[in-house]
């Protein structure tokens, strides 16, 4: 697998767009509060009331960014739950799936990111905790299949999905902080290939069993 590229939420070259890009990188350099509707539409090359027109306010530009990502993440969600094959299949494909999101959005998820972990900022009430519940529950369901498959080992399914979220939030993270390391979609199924597999050697596990 090829690691994608930093590219805007937008792609189409219009206004819109143009006005979207230009707030979602000043949101994730400066932050949400520090950055003015004047930062934005320089960036831009528009005016302030053609913000006004396409969004009504800075606020509704956070507003469209989130409806925005929470659709991609939806869109990329059932596309893995729907997909054919195994459960460590579909859960390789679920996870690389996101995980390509990221890549493709990083300033989107450093944006959601200062959100998150970082102090508040005045902007418009979001559940962001709903997005990470509902990524979990996903997870957990391609884990409860393969358990109750008899692919995987009878345990707790949410623990299992906790296990494979560990490689996750490390590729992730490192491609947020580090990204003179190549850490890519490729080493991420590495590690989770790792996870399915085991540490232990196969003498080792027979003889715990």
């Amino acid at each position: 697998m090829d690691t994608v590229p930093n590219i805007p939420i937008h792609h189409e070259d219009s206004v819109r767009a143009r006005l979207m890009t230009s707030a979602i990188g000043l949101f994730a350099r400066k932050g949400y509060s520090a950055t003015t509707v004047r930062e934005i539409v320089e960036s831009a090359g528009v005016t302030k009331p053609v913000l006004y027109y396409h969004f009504g306010s800075k606020e509704g530009i956070f507003l469209a960014m989130m409806r925005d990502a929470l659709g991609e993440f939806e869109a990329t969600g059932h596309a893995a739950l729907a997909a054919p094959g195994t459960a460590a299949e579909r859960i390789m494909g679920f996870l690389d799936g996101m995980f390509a999101l990221i890549l493709e959005h990083l300033d989107v998820m450093r944006v959601l990111d200062g959100f998150y972990y970082g102090p508040p900022q005045g902007a418009p009430y979001f559940d962001f905790e709903a997005i990470h519940k509902r990524f979990i529950e996903m997870l957990t369901s391609l884990v409860r299949e393969g358990v109750e498959s008899g692919e995987f080992r009878r345990a707790d399914p949410e623990d299992l999905a906790w296990a494979l979220i560990g490689p996750f939030e490390v590729a992730r993270g490192m491609s947020l902080c580090h990204t003179e390391v190549d850490f890519g979609r490729e080493r991420l199924a590495r590690l989770l290939q790792v996870v399915f597999n085991g540490v232990f050697a196969e003498s080792e596990k027979e003889l715990g069993q």
